[in-house]
């Protein structure tokens, strides 16, 4: 019982304020006087009498009409009191898509993306965290969440997006939130290699030969000299770089089994790249078609054999 009243505190106060703030409302339509419901909710979870409060909170439900921003209220907390995932998780997406102005609308969307990952379903997590992202950035709670959400996406690969979501949340996080701010960094730390990566390589086909003094020009090269020099330049699609190759190689085999020519460089960072393309198009056409799949990825030169 004590380890489950700590759990409901934390749900209590994990958005600051939340028991004052939810007094008027269930005030006004409970008839309730200044020991309001949302406080007498806290009360009994301080008592440790979970049944207690969660009874409290379905008799606000049958007496708060479902139009009611009051209602809204209550579904939140009869999720955070509820024992049964299965019943949260539907008491919290109806708020969010019933309730989108809902003060809990952080804190629901958070909890679901959370309870997603729980049952395996890393695609809507996913979605809640980047709509908490989307609507809420300007929060230090849509900056945590963008910090859960680029885990999620460099676990998945699309690093490069990942990097986009982390520079975004530093921008907006708060200066005194140092942790966070910690947190985002860290989070961050496979973005220098990423664009370290994604730098040209510099190969002697690039290059403008020299010429020694004193020597005459040199002809013209033929139709098909022109050719093969072209040719040295391929192209590479590259989909992510990491510190560490055991992670390139995780990655790695995700794409061979679905359907790409993948390679890791050899060099730190190890980069995660597919095929070798003379004409730059066709890396185009596998950018467009990883895009496609959720996957970003972008055209390097590939480096040489």
């Amino acid at each position: 019982m004590r380890r489950i009243t700590r759990r409901l505190l934390r749900g209590l106060t994990l958005v600051g304020g939340l028991a004052v703030l939810a007094e008027p409302v269930f005030a006004q339509q409970t008839g309730a006087g200044p020991d309001s419901v949302a406080h007498r909710i806290q009360q009994l979870v301080l008592r440790g009498d979970a049944s207690a409060a969660r009874r409290l909170v379905d008799s606000v439900l049958v007496h708060v009409g479902s139009t009611d921003p009051g209602y809204g209220e209550a579904l939140y907390w009869r999720a955070v009191l509820t024992t049964s995932p299965d019943s949260a998780r539907r008491d919290l997406l109806r708020l969010v898509v019933d309730y989108p102005y809902s003060r809990w609308m952080e804190d629901a969307l958070i909890r679901l993306a959370n309870a997603e990952l729980v049952s395996g379903n890393r695609a809507s997590a996913r979605r809640h965290l980047e709509r908490m992202v989307r609507d809420h950035m300007v929060t230090d709670g849509g900056a945590r969440a963008a910090r859960q959400l680029a885990e999620l996406m460099i676990a998945d690969g699309s690093v490069i997006a990942a990097c986009n979501v982390v520079d975004s949340a530093r921008s907006r996080v708060s200066p005194s939130n140092v942790e966070l701010a910690n947190q985002l960094t860290y989070t961050g730390r496979t973005c220098e290699q990423v664009r370290a990566a994604a730098e040209p390589v510099t190969t002697d086909a690039r290059q403008p030969e020299r010429r020694a003094s004193g020597s005459s020009p040199q002809p013209p090269l033929s139709k098909a000299e022109k050719t093969t020099d072209r040719r040295r330049v391929e192209w590479s699609v590259q989909v992510a770089a990491y510190g560490v190759r055991g992670d390139a190689s995780r990655l790695a085999a995700r794409l061979s089994a679905r359907g790409y020519e993948t390679r890791i460089t050899v060099a730190k960072p190890y980069r995660v790249r597919i095929g070798r393309f003379t004409n730059r198009a066709e890396a185009a056409d596998v950018v467009a078609k990883l895009k496609a799949e959720k996957t970003a990825a972008i055209i390097v030169e590939a480096e040489r054999k």
